[in-house]
């Protein structure tokens, strides 16, 4: 007997509900027991990741999107996506074929900024991670003790400081060299040196035997057998890394009396005394308010109430470690520092699991993308699910979802925004022959030609929630008809409006849209003329490597706290010859709002948001561009930009103008906000199978997927928890194991 198929309808086109699709897709005879169809606002998919191809080609992004190595649920989506698509010959003829080869660029260095009060001036940490033999997305995360001895080999790699800088203290790197390196991460680190007369004199009293090591070892005995002790096994790890504690705590205190070094002559001793600090009051807090040592786990949630700097300081830690650069860089990366008047909010637990899961990186700290995030994520996620079978609806924006008392979702209301042409849209623009992108408007020509001829005269966004476009049609998707199951992935924000109807009745979702925080962020793009050194960025003086090794991020001045060399994506864009872009910058951070959303249509609103943001980082530009780029400044601006040093294809003598063709963007529509982790906020999240209704499950980074901090891994890892959820209720099994909780 022939069993009925299950109707699967998606909601929302994010990295929640690919996730979801792919999830539900990627078991043996899936076909035979539910079909899939996705509906999505206008005309790509993405989210948060989608990109689009502008004028000239170039890449117009959310924000700055990087892949970390500790990423491994979406390296091990996006390594099956790539053998797929290869195996089918998917994109024949494309020149990205290979994710790591093709895709993805190794950047280790970061650059952490610090402003000194008592120096008056901002000063650059550099830290150049080193890569290991492992390779992200192959084989499961580390557990959590492997990543307490990890993160304090990262630790010490990072009190070296640059191995490249042109400042750096010879006698550490002695010290490290001689006595640490067998114990950094398991691999001996050797500093290259010029070994000429005096070094053969001196020799005898700086080997590991002679006047100065025998010093060394007598003063740092306890370092060193805290050391040691972390290369060996134990099989009471709370006891054996408490003892580890207790032989370091003297030089803690030792630290602590000294206080924090100010003089610029004493930045590798500041840095040293912020870094072993926060690695011990981490470890401290983790071992004494996480692990459960009846059940021999860790349960991050139970300081969750807690804010993570006030966490911080309930370990011990002095203010100026609670103040550090070290901390204030998770509350940037996590666009929470603008919450309040404090430095931000984030949870304490959610913190902590960052924190220690990044120490777990595999192969190289960051990865770059060689093209655009959505050219190297989301296109080849839809070539896969399409060739598998998943149906596509663009243009189909939700309106509300509706449900009757059995608890089960009944209806969908839905508008179409345009009329096609064509009997199914297809949303990929080649570029270059065969590279496959997502362009930065609709494929016109696939549509209704009044449609078209009225989008493209009204400059229409049908992306924009506060457009007055005249949708199409509207419809209504039916239960048993059109779907049985719903897995909804659309962001909180938009809930707000589609899920109206069950927020006003059910208190539990009630509950989770009064408290589940998030914020708009900001994008900015600039393409410049000059190369990046050309600028009079100096490597060396950045402690950064000859060659191409750009900085993946600077934590700067608020708001646009962050910036990125991506200057390797340039060669796919279509510059004119005489305007050819040598480097490109992006730029992100939180973006304050300074009045509601507009309720109802507003078609200028948007433009008026980017035109607001434009202004304001001309100013950032203008106080704060030659700290970086000291060559790039006028007379008038010795500190700002010179705008005629920017690309401009009209070629324009008008240095604002120029400037002003640059691409700004911000991301004020709800489904583009970022969802903050604050203090007591996640126990009003909801799990991806507790909806209350039978036949609705949740994906997205707003839900209760595990980390519970706003980032593609966990985005992914609850597309996966909502997938796994569905088929589970329909009793299929055999599922992959989902890397969201930590284990010990």
């Amino acid at each position: 007997m022939e069993t009925k198929k299950k109707k699967i309808a998606i909601l929302g086109g994010g990295m929640a509900s690919l996730s979801a699709a792919h999830e539900m897709t990627d078991y043996e005879g899936w076909q035979d027991h539910y079909e899939i169809t996705l509906y999505q606002t206008g005309w790509r998919l993405g989210g948060k990741t989608a990109t689009g191809r502008g004028e000239c080609d170039r890449i117009e992004e959310h924000g700055i999107h990087i892949l970390q190595g500790w990423y491994d649920t979406t390296f091990r989506l996006l390594r099956d996506v790539y053998a797929e698509r290869k195996q089918h010959n998917l994109a024949p003829g494309s020149p990205l074929q290979d994710l790591f080869k093709d895709g993805l660029v190794a950047n280790n260095s970061t650059l952490l900024t610090e402003f000194i009060p008592e120096l008056g001036k901002w000063t650059n940490w550099p830290l150049v991670l080193p890569e290991t033999a492992e390779q992200p997305g192959a084989g499961e995360p580390l557990p959590m003790w492997a990543l307490v001895r990890k993160g304090l080999s990262v630790t010490a790699e990072m009190l070296l400081g640059s191995p490249y800088s042109s400042t750096g203290s010879w006698f550490g790197r002695w010290v490290l060299n001689n006595f640490y390196p067998k114990f950094v991460d398991g691999v001996e680190q050797k500093w290259q040196e010029k070994k000429g007369l005096l070094h053969w004199l001196l020799k005898p009293l700086f080997s590991e035997n002679g006047f100065f090591g025998r010093l060394v070892k007598r003063e740092m005995s306890h370092i060193n057998e805290a050391i040691k002790l972390l290369a060996q096994e134990s099989g009471d790890n709370h006891k054996h890394h408490s003892f580890i504690l207790t032989l370091i705590e003297r030089e803690i205190k030792h630290i602590e009396r000294e206080g924090l070094p100010y003089r610029e002559d004493q930045q590798e001793k500041r840095r040293l005394a912020i870094a072993v600090c926060f690695a011990y009051y981490n470890i401290k807090g983790v071992l004494k308010d996480v692990y459960d040592r009846k059940t021999e786990l860790f349960d991050f949630d139970k300081i969750d109430k807690y804010d993570y700097r006030d966490w911080l300081a309930m370990q011990g830690a002095p203010q100026w470690l609670v103040d550090s650069v070290i901390v204030r860089f998770f509350y940037t990366g996590t666009f929470a520092n603008l919450v309040n008047e404090n430095g931000g909010a984030v949870a304490a637990g959610t913190a902590l699991q960052f924190f220690a899961k990044s120490a777990g990186y595999k192969g190289s700290f960051v990865y770059q993308m060689v093209y655009g995030t959505g050219d190297v994520m989301v296109m080849p996620i839809y070539e896969v699910l399409k060739s598998r079978g998943v149906k596509f609806k663009f243009f189909h924006k939700i309106e509300q979802i509706h449900y009757d008392t059995s608890k089960s979702i009944q209806t969908v209301s839905y508008a179409e925004q345009v009329k096609l042409q064509v009997p199914e849209y297809d949303p990929v623009k080649k570029i270059n022959a065969e590279l496959r992108v997502w362009p930065g408007a609709p494929l016109y020509d696939q549509l209704d030609p009044e449609h078209a001829s009225r989008l493209q005269a009204g400059n229409v966004n049908l992306e924009d929630p506060w457009t007055d476009w005249p949708d199409y049609q509207k419809g209504q998707l039916t239960k048993g008809t059109d779907f049985d199951e719903i897995v909804l992935g659309i962001p909180i924000g938009t809930l707000k409006t589609i899920c109206s109807e069950i927020i006003e009745k059910e208190p539990r979702w009630k509950s989770m849209a009064a408290n589940i925080v998030t914020t708009p962020t900001q994008s900015a793009q600039l393409w410049f003329l000059p190369t990046l050194q050309e600028l009079g960025f100096e490597l060396a003086e950045w402690g950064l490597a000859p060659g191409f090794s750009a900085p993946n991020v600077v934590v700067y001045q608020n708001p646009m706290y962050s910036w990125l060399d991506s200057t390797i994506a340039l060669p796919s864009e279509n510059w004119p010859k005489n305007q050819q872009p040598k480097f490109l910058a992006y730029y992100t951070g939180p973006y304050i709002l300074r009045k509601p959303l507009p309720e109802g249509p507003d078609t200028a609103y948007q433009a008026s948001e980017n035109e607001r943001l434009k202004n304001a980082f001309e100013q950032w530009l203008q106080d704060n561009s030659a700290w970086f780029w000291p060559k790039a400044g006028t007379y008038l601006y010795p500190q700002g930009l010179n705008f005629q040093l920017l690309a401009d294809v009209k070629d324009s003598k008008d240095g604002y103008a120029r400037f002003s063709g640059q691409f700004f963007k911000a991301n004020v529509r709800p489904t583009d906000h970022y969802t903050l982790s604050v203090p007591n906020s996640a126990i009003h999240r909801l799990k991806a199978d507790a909806s209350g209704f039978d036949n609705l499950f949740l994906c997205g980074d707003w839900i209760d997927f595990g980390g519970n901090v706003g980032y593609i891994d966990g985005t992914i890892q609850s597309g996966q928890q909502a997938a796994q959820a569905l088929r589970s209720r329909m009793h299929l099994g055999g599922h992959k194991e989902i890397w969201s909780e930590m284990k010990s």
